[in-house]
Order: C-alpha cells, then sequence, then structure tokens
C-alpha cells in the first residue's frame, strides 16, 4: 500500500504529464481561448508565460524554431517538467518495489 506522500507524487507527476500532453495535443497555431496569467488579470502587460503552450505545441511538432520565437524558455521547461515527473516515479517505485 502507498503512503500518503507516495500517492501526491504520483498524482504531481500524473499532473504535470497531462498537462504537457494536453498542451503538445493542441493546435499551436489556433488562437488562445482561456488565459490562465494571474499576472495579466491583474492588468500587468508582461505575463512571464504567455505563448508557453504554443510552443509546447510547436515542441512536440518538432518545430524549435516556432517554438523558441513563442516562448525562449520551452525547451527547457518541458525538459525540466519530464525530469521532475521522471524523478517522482522513480522515487515511489524505488521506495515501494522489493530488490
Amino acid at each position: 500500500m502507498k503512503t500518503r506522500t507516495e500517492r501526491g507524487q504520483i498524482l504531481e507527476a500524473g499532473l504535470w504529464l497531462a498537462g504537457l500532453t494536453l498542451m503538445a495535443a493542441s493546435d499551436p497555431w489556433a488562437p488562445a481561448w482561456l488565459d490562465l496569467c494571474l499576472i495579466d488579470a491583474l492588468g500587468f502587460p508582461f505575463c512571464p508565460g504567455e505563448g508557453l503552450g504554443h510552443a509546447i505545441g510547436f515542441l512536440a511538432r518538432g518545430e524549435w524554431l516556432l517554438a523558441i520565437a513563442s516562448h525562449w524558455a520551452s525547451p527547457f521547461v518541458v525538459s525540466g517538467l519530464l525530469v521532475r515527473s521522471g524523478s517522482l516515479i522513480h522515487n515511489v517505485y524505488r521506495t515501494t518495489c522489493p530488490k
């Protein structure tokens, strides 16, 4: 039986991977229909995550230059989230699976 911490780690990894999968499957050429930027909602002119969803869609299609043009940090964000998810899953199964 998994502990509460292990379930939380699996949930976190699943949410990151689900979010990446949904953004990768979305059409990067489509206009944005939902704005989740709190900074933008507060009236500031610049949102640090602006274009990241489109960039992830471009990355999933192999369009690296368009991805970087949409958001310069997109390869680093995707890499970081994949490493974080893999690390969480590895930690859970390293502690629960017998050697």
